[in-house]
C-alpha cells in the first residue's frame, strides 16, 4: 500500500540485523515477486513518491529488469510475475498525483464507474445476508444523499454523506442485531426499521459537523424509513447493560484500589451519554473508532471506562509530529552487554 513517505527500501528491499549481529540484504515484496513469479498489487499507486515510479519504469519497460542498488544486481523477472496497481481518481482524494502519460502507458489502463444501483442491491443481500426490501431502501439512501452532497460542492463531493463502506458497515450491523435478537428474545418484537434507523443515525449523522448537515442526514433515513428518530432515547444508557454494570460497582468505587475508582465521579451530561451509547455500539460489532474533539471532553475517559466495564487492558499511546512506525509495533534497540549477561 502506497502513501505521501513511501519509500523506495520497502519496494526492494533493504539491510537488517540477522540473528549474529551482522547486516544482511532483505529483498523486499517487489523484488520477492518478481524473482518467484509471484502477482503482486501495488495499491494508491499516485500515492508513491518519485523514486519508486522510477524503479518501476524499467521493470515496466521492454528489458523488465529491476536493479537494485544495495547489491548492485539485476533481477530478471520470473515468466509468470504479474504486476496489479490501483488507484483513485487525482484531485478527487487528497495527495493523489496526476501520473504522466508515458508511465501509464506502460500499462493496460482500465477505468472503472461507481457499482449501479441495482448491482450495489445484489451485493448487499449476497455478502450482508439482509432481506431484498432493506436493501432497496439502503441504497435509496445512499443515492439520496450522494445527491444531496453533490449539490453542496463542499470538499468531499457526493462522498460526503455516505460511502460503499458506511453502506455496508450499515448492513453489518443490522445483521448483527437480528441475529442477536434472535438468539436473545425468542418471540419479542423487533422493530427492524427503527434498528436501522438508529443505525443509520450513528453511522453517517455523528460524524458531520454541523447540525443543518446532520438534520439532512436525519430527515432522509426518517424518509425512507419510515420511522422517528428520537435522540434522547437513542442515547438513554439507562437501557445498556454495561452502564448498568457500571452504576452496580460504583458503590464499591470509593475503594481506591478498585478499577472504576478514578471514573466514580464521572458526570454524565447529554454528551457524555451519547459518546457512551455510540462507542458501546462499536464494540458490540467490533469496528474501529475515532473520537474527534476538543481538548477535555471526555474521549480518553469514554475509552478507559469501556475497558475497565469489559476488563480489557488497555494501552494510551500518545501520537505527536515525531511520531515513528516503531513507537507502535517495535524496533531494534540496543542492550547493554552486562543486561544481555545476566
Amino acid at each position: 500500500i502506497n502513501h505521501e513517505h513511501t519509500d523506495i527500501q520497502e519496494y526492494l528491499g533493504s539491510y537488517v540485523a540477522d540473528d549474529k549481529g551482522g547486516l544482511r540484504f532483505r529483498e523486499g515484496p517487489l523484488v520477492e515477486a518478481a524473482r518467484n513469479g509471484w502477482w503482486i498489487v501495488l495499491d494508491e499507486l499516485n500515492l508513491a513518491p518519485t523514486d519508486v515510479l522510477e524503479a518501476l519504469n524499467r521493470l515496466l519497460d521492454d528489458n523488465r529488469e529491476l536493479f537494485l542498488h544495495e547489491t548492485q544486481t539485476t533481477v530478471t523477472p520470473h515468466p509468470e510475475f504479474m504486476l496489479f496497481a490501483t488507484q483513485n481518481p487525482p484531485g478527487l482524494y487528497g495527495g493523489r498525483k496526476v501520473l504522466s502519460r508515458a508511465f501509464r502507458n506502460r500499462f493496460v489502463e482500465l477505468h472503472f464507474e461507481d457499482i449501479p444501483t441495482e448491482e450495489l442491491r445484489i451485493i448487499l443481500e449476497q455478502r450482508c445476508g439482509i432481506p431484498p426490501r432493506f436493501c432497496a431502501i439502503l441504497t435509496s439512501i445512499l443515492v439520496d444523499l450522494q445527491t444531496a452532497r453533490q449539490g453542496t460542492n463542499l470538499f468531499a463531493g457526493k462522498h460526503g454523506f455516505i460511502t460503499f463502506r458506511d453502506l455496508f458497515r450499515w448492513a453489518e450491523r443490522y445483521k448483527y442485531c437480528q441475529e442477536h435478537h434472535d438468539a436473545n428474545a425468542e418471540g419479542a418484537f423487533m422493530d427492524h426499521n427503527h434498528v436501522l434507523a438508529a443505525d443509520g443515525y450513528m453511522l453517517l449523522a455523528e460524524r458531520a459537523r454541523h447540525p443543518n448537515e446532520r438534520a439532512t442526514v436525519r430527515a432522509c433515513i426518517e424518509k425512507h424509513l419510515k420511522t422517528k428518530i428520537d435522540l434522547e432515547t437513542l442515547y438513554a444508557v439507562n437501557r445498556s447493560d454495561l452502564y448498568a454494570e457500571y452504576v452496580r460497582q460504583l458503590p464499591a468505587a470509593i475503594d481506591p484500589a478498585h478499577p472504576l475508582h478514578p471514573f466514580r465521579r464521572v458526570v454524565w451530561t447529554r454528551g457524555m451519554r451519547r459518546m457512551f451509547a455510540i462507542a458501546e455500539r462499536c464494540l458490540q460489532t467490533r469496528e474501529p473508532v475515532l473520537l474527534v474533539g476538543e481538548t477535555g471532553t471526555g474521549k480518553t475517559t469514554i475509552c478507559q471506562l469501556l475497558a475497565v466495564l469489559h476488563n480489557a487492558r488497555l494501552s494510551i499511546v500518545n501520537c505527536h509530529q515525531n511520531s515513528e512506525t516503531s513507537d507502535f509495533i517495535g524496533g531494534l534497540r540496543p542492550t547493554r552487554q552486562s543486561d544481555a549477561t545476566e
